[in-house]
């Protein structure tokens, strides 16, 4: 069951999880694969020591990629005193030209955040609570009120004194160029970002070839929180469990079953998707959905709903009865519904309404995810 956080938390914990990231593609409607142009690695999780700089390369001039490097498939892990949720976990799910999408999760919510390298800034230009399906928002730019909240994390020159203020009001400074940080992984020279609220001050703490390794909140009143990196895995997927409905064997309702995704940066979802309906090992025969189907497209849209498009194999290699498809239908309703947690889902094949020699829908009608023939 997903944990729900009160207000006061989220208020307190997404602003740390959205400006965390160290790294970060599509499944936009089109669903194209993300370009590759992302710069590697550095630093094993287990490598711990001093990363300090001389005097001179202080006085050179530094780029935010410096101290920010978009890596793939690099999985952080944060460790938090002072409040339940302070320890976080960052994933990078897609890197493309100079945006990247990752992804934070605190143990009570789970936030996607849209990162862009412009003009000498690094600044978040989306993001979305509570998401605990994987789709491409790449190309997603916040308005309104909601870029309102949104920050910049660092601004050049990288020199002490550089200050900003960010769309909320909020203004933020380079305060240190060799602040002193201790963490689990070990001990490093960092950059200093201080953001000043009106009850609160923030600083975030980062080092070269690694981003964001410490933040630190003061309150006031002796309440301090902070985030510490504990450890940094190179070349790791991003894991998550899907809950697939399948026939069961009498034909009389739908069984249930859990399956491990795994994604690396840049994975496109909708084939993760595809090759896990195929492999289902609890369903008779091991599948959910023939060999040779693929999904050309999904997305989530802005009405709440899930479109999906299906090959037209996902029809003609089906070879069901009239009960049997229609446990299918809903299987593969209730399995991509329930991943993104809505109730409506606009399944079509080949770009047409689904239809076959049992079952025929109009133009514009969807399936809903029903959970009344799932055996207990």
């Amino acid at each position: 069951m997903r944990k729900k956080v009160p207000n006061l938390m989220v208020a307190l914990v997404v602003p740390l999880l959205a400006s965390c990231s160290l790294f970060g593609g599509s499944d936009s409607s089109s669903d194209s694969s993300a370009a590759s142009s992302v710069s590697s690695s550095v630093s094993s999780s287990t490598d711990s020591g001093s990363a300090s700089s001389s005097s001179s390369e202080n006085v050179e001039a530094v780029t935010i990629e410096a101290y920010y490097p978009f890596s793939a498939s690099v999985f952080t892990k944060y460790l938090g005193e002072g409040n339940e949720y302070a320890s976080f976990t960052v994933y990078p799910q897609y890197i493309e030209g100079n945006r990247m999408q990752i992804t934070s999760n605190n143990g009570g919510t789970q936030v996607v955040t849209v990162l862009e390298l412009a003009d000498g800034e690094l600044r978040e230009v989306f993001t979305r609570p509570e998401t605990y399906f994987r789709e491409n928002m790449l190309e997603k730019t916040a308005s309104g009120d909601a870029a309102n909240q949104l920050d910049i994390l660092l601004k050049e020159p990288l020199e002490v004194g550089n200050s900003w203020v960010n769309a909320s009001g909020v203004p933020s400074e380079i305060t240190n160029l060799t602040a002193q940080i201790e963490t689990p992984m070990g001990n490093f020279e960092a950059l200093e970002v201080t953001t000043t609220y009106e009850a609160s001050t923030t600083k975030d703490y980062y080092v070269k070839d690694m981003g964001l390794v410490k933040r630190v909140t003061d309150l006031g009143d002796d309440m301090v929180v902070s985030s510490s990196l504990e450890a940094r895995n190179e070349d790791v997927p991003e894991t998550q469990q899907l809950r697939v409905f399948y026939p069961d064997s009498e034909l009389m309702g739908l069984n249930a079953t859990s399956i491990a995704l795994s994604y690396t940066t840049n994975d496109i979802t909708r084939t993760i998707l595809a090759e896990a309906l195929k492999n289902v090992p609890d369903a008779p025969g091991g599948s959910l959905i023939g060999p040779n189907v693929s999904i050309n497209s999904l997305s989530l849209s802005d009405d709440g709903r899930v479109y999906v498009d299906f090959s037209q194999e996902f029809v003609s290699e089906m070879n069901a009865g009239t009960s049997a498809e229609s446990l299918i239908l809903q299987g593969v309703v209730n399995t991509i519904g329930e991943y993104y947690g809505v109730q409506e889902v606009y399944l079509t094949v080949a770009g047409n309404p689904y239809e076959s020699g049992h079952i025929l829908m109009a133009e514009g009608a969807y399936f809903t995810v029903d959970y009344t023939e799932v055996n207990e």
